[in-house]
């Protein structure tokens, strides 16, 4: 198993990312990956689409899976449609007793209207889609004046990731592939982390990095399968610079130990393991 390579001047390749398409439209092994994740595992995100929305408006969930984020969403009275490449995520839920409008499409490709939805979100999704300014512009492209974005995802370049994880890698060996599979990859992870991070803080553009998707151990999860080190700093570049006034966001608070984690969240952010944005867009660039 080889850890994470990132690649910062070029993207994967055009077979690599025909592979991955397909690779979601067939894997079965990835859908139970992804029925796996009960409603609860969505709050967060559910919380913050609501909170930026109100019962009138259109809301288009991107890159949705199994759609569990969208049914969420449509179950506090909100008026969502669901899309995803993947018939294959897209039926697994067939029976449910709450089934959005659901519509398979790229994601790059968004099969909608200029202007047409009030809110447009993503949850753990951008750090699949390559490239990722294409993506950026579609979700521009089908949201009104003075809609909003909202994006969730984990941050793939984080320093923070083997700090948290030292007490496992320590005591119990436990490391986090595709990161890293040993102390020295954890050591140069946090190195090149560390080196990106202060990169883009100084930058005034987005810098995206990209990875090659390792199909071999995707099945269980873990972002063997993404394609962007994805990185709050980017994605806020890249938005402000298309009209947007962008923010770090939190969920529901609902004990001392998840304000103190929302909180350094907010305030790390890009520093942070996982970031949760919104933004609203102020104009036409």
């Amino acid at each position: 198993m080889k850890p994470m390579t990132w690649q910062a001047d070029a993207g994967p390749n055009t077979d690599s990312l025909e592979r991955l398409k397909e690779y979601y439209k067939s894997s079965k092994e990835y859908r139970a990956h992804l029925e796996a994740k009960g409603p609860g595992y969505f709050d967060e995100f559910v919380h913050v689409v609501c909170a930026c929305s109100s019962l009138g408006d259109r809301i288009l969930d991107v890159g949705c899976g199994t759609g569990e984020s969208t049914r969420a969403i449509m179950q506090r009275n909100r008026n969502v449609i669901g899309t995803d490449v993947s018939p294959l995520f897209l039926g697994s839920r067939a029976g449910a007793d709450v089934i959005p409008p659901y519509v398979v499409s790229d994601a790059s490709f968004l099969p909608f209207a200029d202007c047409s939805f009030d809110v447009v979100c993503a949850m753990e999704f951008i750090e699949h889609v390559w490239p990722v300014e294409k993506f950026l512009g579609e979700m521009n492209r089908v949201l009104k004046t003075s809609g909003r974005i909202v994006i969730m995802s984990p941050n793939l370049l984080s320093p923070l990731w083997p700090v948290r994880d030292l007490a496992d890698m320590v005591l119990h060996r436990r490391f986090r592939p595709p990161l890293y599979t040993s102390y020295r990859e954890a050591v140069s992870f946090f190195r090149r982390s560390c080196r990106l991070t202060v990169k883009k803080m100084f930058s005034g553009e987005a810098q995206f990095v990209s990875r090659e998707p390792d199909l071999v151990h995707a099945d269980g999860g873990g972002d063997f399968d993404s394609v962007y080190a994805s990185n709050a700093r980017d994605i806020i570049l890249f938005l402000r610079k298309s009209g947007f006034e962008v923010d770090f966001a939190t969920g529901p608070r609902r004990s001392v130990r998840s304000w103190i984690s929302k909180s350094l969240a907010r305030g790390c952010g890009s520093l942070w393991t996982s970031f949760l944005l919104k933004g609203t867009k102020l104009s036409h660039l």
